[in-house]
């Protein structure tokens, strides 16, 4: 039983307000004298969970920098060895890393494209294919 502090009348524990007055407060049901009773610890606040947890940084996350990098710099020399590479390190960090699967993305598709661009400068220089491949049909 509760018991209401604005007017002293006796309540059930599932009330919310006093059948008797209408108010909200009541005493306290677990009282300190009694030996061996003692009120419920409050419970702190939980601080907001937003989204996932991140994955810990691993080796396959530097392989998607070094995929983007290699990329980036295979655009202006050492184009054979470094957009490969980075195509391969780009995959690899794209599937099995955890954090950054756009910049890996972003690594394959830069080293996709400088590979066609340097594989037809390689292809018009060699007398391969024609100038309407390099300056388009209408040129």
């Amino acid at each position: 039983m509760k018991k209401c502090i604005n007017c002293g009348a006796d309540n059930k524990n599932e009330n919310t307000f006093c059948s008797t007055c209408g108010g909200s407060n009541f005493e306290s049901p677990y009282s300190t004298d009694a030996p061996g009773v003692q009120p419920p610890l409050p419970v702190p606040p939980q601080p907001p969970v937003y989204g996932e947890p991140r994955k810990p940084f691993g080796i396959f996350d530097v392989f998607t920098i070094l995929g983007f990098v290699s990329s980036i710099v295979g655009l202006m020399c050492i184009w054979v060895v470094l957009e490969p590479l980075a195509m391969v390190s780009s995959i690899l960090g794209f599937f099995k890393g955890g954090r950054y699967k756009g910049l890996a993305a972003a690594g394959f598709v830069i080293a996709l494209i400088a590979f066609i661009i340097q594989l037809f400068t390689a292809l018009y220089n060699g007398n391969v294919i024609g100038k309407w491949a390099i300056e388009g049909v209408l040129h």
